[in-house]
């Protein structure tokens, strides 16, 4: 299983890593459409949509990710903060509110859950678009830090884990995997800062800074959706990528990492 999820691992960063750095613009967008198609329909049934209605949820979300095309003011920073504040609106949601079955729950909470969805993932498409076409590196530098975070998060949590962090959402993250997770992130943020801004101590301090916040929303976006899967009674949210589940299971802390990770690069000075 592990052998199984390094290998599609790999084979996705590779891909990703060709498409940031030579795929034309519409290329790319061409593939954020597809993603979104996809992942729209496996939210939807995680949602409890009939398979008609979940397929129309991902055309929606991909149909959407032309708006910037037409509003070309519409990608910047208030996007991100409102996109943050979404997020933590999530975080909020978790704690306090049991993950309770969603086919039991009252007939308004499912296309209410469904349709979350659009605030959740479309600015992060959104600004995926516009940093692979101004700044590349910088999209390559959050979706680094989010692995990283990952890998030192599975890494900690099988040598060390014994706290459950939220048991009740996703009973096998651990405390210690959190913090594993962090400081794995902490360290590709300082850097990334050290590669491609210079090596001031101010710089470094602030690229570590950047990449544990963005890890933070990376776990949000993560137990986001265990609480989605719980409520659903779903144990993955598809099987289209062998050893990790469905997409949404590596698509959910990058839609959440990556307007956070906006936010902080604009307000440090480092939007391009």
């Amino acid at each position: 299983m592990l052998r199984q999820r390094l290998i599609t691992a790999a084979f996705l960063l590779l891909l990703v890593f060709v498409l940031i750095f030579q795929a034309s613009s519409p290329v790319f967008l061409v593939f954020l459409m597809l993603l979104a198609l996809f992942a729209g329909q496996e939210w939807g049934r995680l949602s409890l949509f009939s398979r008609p209605f979940a397929l129309l949820l991902g055309l929606v979300l991909a149909v959407l990710l032309l708006l910037p095309l037409w509003l070309s003011n519409l990608i910047g920073p208030m996007l991100a903060d409102i996109s943050v504040a979404a997020w933590l609106l999530w975080a909020v949601l978790m704690l306090a509110v049991s993950p309770s079955m969603l086919d039991r729950a009252s007939i308004w909470q499912r296309p209410f859950t469904g349709f979350m969805l659009l605030p959740a993932f479309l600015p992060a498409f959104w600004f995926a678009l516009q940093l692979q076409r101004q700044s590349p590196h910088q999209l390559l530098w959050v979706i680094l830090i989010i692995s990283a975070g990952d890998v030192g998060a599975m890494t900690f949590g099988k040598l060390w884990g014994r706290r459950r962090l939220i048991p009740r959402v996703s009973p096998g993250k651990t405390w210690e995997g959190l913090m594993g997770g962090l400081l794995a992130s902490a360290i590709v943020g300082t850097l990334g800062a050290w590669i491609w801004l210079g090596a001031h101590p101010l710089v470094l301090c602030s690229g570590a800074l950047l990449g544990v916040v963005t890890a933070i929303f990376a776990v949000i976006g993560d137990l986001a959706e265990s609480y989605l899967k719980r409520r659903a009674d779903r144990k993955d949210s598809g099987q289209l990528l062998p050893g990790h589940g469905g997409l949404l299971d590596r698509l959910d802390s990058i839609s959440a990492g990556i307007p956070v990770f906006v936010a902080g690069i604009y307000y440090l000075g480092w939007w391009k």
